[in-house]
């Protein structure tokens, strides 16, 4: 468990999109872990979308500059109120639709509008990658990332950059030499934090949707599966598709081309990548259940094994201790015999003893004195 809890930021990428035998060791991950993984990923993320897009803001705004100068007689910025005229057409909105350099439609209108017109052109702006509409007190922008129209007022601007009046010339200065680079450094930060936080949130939602179907796949493969081993799954499976639409979105930012159907191969891949990984952990667990099965069976043969042999000890046993019983009776039995044959033999010895002893009256005989 301890291993599995140290797999490494790198190695969790390659598991989550090459390993999904693996994948048992991402679902017991803790919750924190995996969140902590998926807002590295999404750094990541952030920082090659942030440049791709600060690129092709860079190339934006030196078109723009050279526009401003050869295209736009006036432009104002005072009292929270910005005017824009155009050389060809002053009293006209301006509109430029430009897929090269853009990569999508400004519309530049600072005259005084209803609100019908404003949302005209908020819907002529919908369906490009950049769609922005310059009205004289705010700034809508839709971009192909979000589907909802975001709107930034001219004031919150003004305030947060301490600018209080703005003209053609100026806007040209800051377009130009060190104020481009601070420009671009300012846009690739704000972007990157706003990215990040757009896209991380986008992320973790959909991961609670994705969980549930892990949730449900784990119940009709029979497979229990805590809640946060099938979040842990559903994140990781996230993977690849992030990193697909990371690409997708570059390309797109500098090429303009799109797939139609992307948003549905992103829950494809999703969707196949967490059923199985959750087939596969469901095999591994069977495979495992029987090779405990077949080592429980060896331990189980051992065991009757060593009983029969602890048997056969003991009958072995048995068999020596009436074996020395039998003989230490045997040993007893002779021994015992030849105690009586040697108390017998006293007896006899006694008794013939008994018979030779001469009588206290009786001396002994003369011996004939033969001549």
């Amino acid at each position: 468990m301890e291993e599995e809890n140290k797999i490494s930021f790198w190695k969790k990428i390659k598991i989550s999109i090459f390993g999904l035998e693996d994948y048992q060791k991402l679902a017991v991950q803790k919750i924190g872990k995996t969140i902590g993984y998926i807002a590295k990923l999404m750094i990541i993320f952030a920082f090659f979308l942030s440049i791709a897009l600060t690129y092709q803001f860079s190339t934006t705004v030196k078109n723009i500059r050279q526009y401003i100068q050869d295209e736009i007689s006036e432009i104002t910025l005072q009292d929270n109120t910005l005017t824009v005229t155009s050389k060809a057409n002053p009293d006209e909105a301006i509109i430029i639709e430009d897929e090269k350099t853009l990569n999508g439609k400004l519309i530049i209108d600072t005259h005084d509008l209803t609100e019908e017109k404003i949302d005209e052109y908020t819907q002529q702006v919908k369906g490009y990658t950049n769609g922005i509409v310059v009205l004289k007190d705010k700034i809508i922008f839709n971009t192909g990332m979000t589907a909802v129209s975001s709107t930034i007022s001219l004031n919150d601007i003004l305030q947060q950059y301490n600018i209080v009046k703005l003209d053609k010339q100026e806007i040209i200065n800051m377009l130009s030499n060190t104020n481009e680079w601070i420009l671009y450094a300012v846009f690739f930060i704000t972007m990157s934090i706003y990215l990040f936080i757009i896209y991380i949130s986008t992320v973790l939602i959909d991961a609670l949707l994705y969980s549930l179907l892990a949730y449900i796949t784990g119940i009709f493969s029979r497979l229990r599966l805590r809640y946060s081993a099938c979040y842990n799954i559903a994140v990781h499976s996230l993977t690849l598709p992030i990193i697909l639409n990371l690409v997708y979105m570059i390309v797109n930012q500098f090429t303009g081309y799109t797939i139609k159907y992307f948003s549905i191969m992103y829950m494809a891949i999703t969707c196949i990548y967490i059923v199985t990984s959750i087939l596969m952990i469901k095999s591994d667990v069977i495979k495992k259940q029987m090779e405990l099965s077949k080592i429980i069976t060896e331990q189980e043969k051992i065991k009757q094994e060593l009983e029969r042999k602890e048997q056969e000890k003991r009958e072995e046993e048995e068999k020596e201790r009436i074996r020395k019983e039998d003989e230490k009776k045997r040993q007893e039995e002779k021994k015992e015999k030849e105690d009586s044959k040697d108390n017998l033999k006293d007896n006899s010895e006694k008794k013939g003893k008994k018979q030779r002893t001469p009588k206290n009256d009786e001396g002994p005989q003369p011996e004939a004195n033969i001549r």
